[in-house]
């Protein structure tokens, strides 16, 4: 039996990863939250001891897309990256609500905070993640007051080769590379 079989909520289109070592995970998009007429959601929320993860992916190299729409796909996402549009239709909105609801609905943890944005794609080196981590970083309020929050909070932005290396604690993998 294959992981992503055993814990299918861990995963979203062709990634699964490994929660098995955080002490709790919500999958919190689609109707989970019963809002999503009102609020966007991050696919995960996942709880460890010391941290607590809002985590959105993003596969513009999913293996299930039809290979005759893959490269239109991979145009459309890579436009929505260079115009802002993936941060501020797509990652804030889902970041800025999430927060929302688990504040209303649970309340936030006393751990430190981490957004992190996983994206399918590999393409995408250190320098073009940290970029988009920094126009993130740069949203609203995300860094906070004068002297930042009192909360420690962070963003993250990866692929699945730094997720793999960064984070070795839960390990994420294509399910359509494995089935091959």
């Amino acid at each position: 039996m294959k992981p992503w079989d055993k814990t299918p909520e861990w995963r979203e289109d062709d990634i699964h990863i490994d929660f098995s070592k955080a002490q709790s995970v919500l999958k919190l998009d689609g109707a989970a939250h019963g809002l999503s007429h009102h609020l966007k959601a991050v696919d995960f929320v996942v709880e460890w001891a010391d941290q607590l993860w809002l985590l959105e992916i993003k596969d513009p190299e999913n293996s299930t897309i039809p290979e005759q729409h893959r490269q239109h796909q991979l145009q459309k996402f890579q436009e929505k990256l260079q115009s802002d549009r993936l941060i501020n239709e797509e990652l804030y909105p889902k970041l800025r609500d999430s927060l929302i609801y688990i504040s209303m609905n649970r309340g936030i943890a006393a751990k430190k905070l981490i957004y992190i944005t996983l994206i399918g794609l590999e393409s995408l080196d250190a320098v073009a993640l940290a970029a988009l981590k920094n126009t993130l970083w740069q949203k609203e309020w995300l860094k906070g007051p004068k002297n930042g929050w009192q909360k420690p909070f962070a963003v993250m932005c990866m692929n699945l080769t730094q997720w793999n290396r960064l984070l070795p604690h839960c390990p994420a993998r294509r399910i359509g590379e494995s089935l091959k």
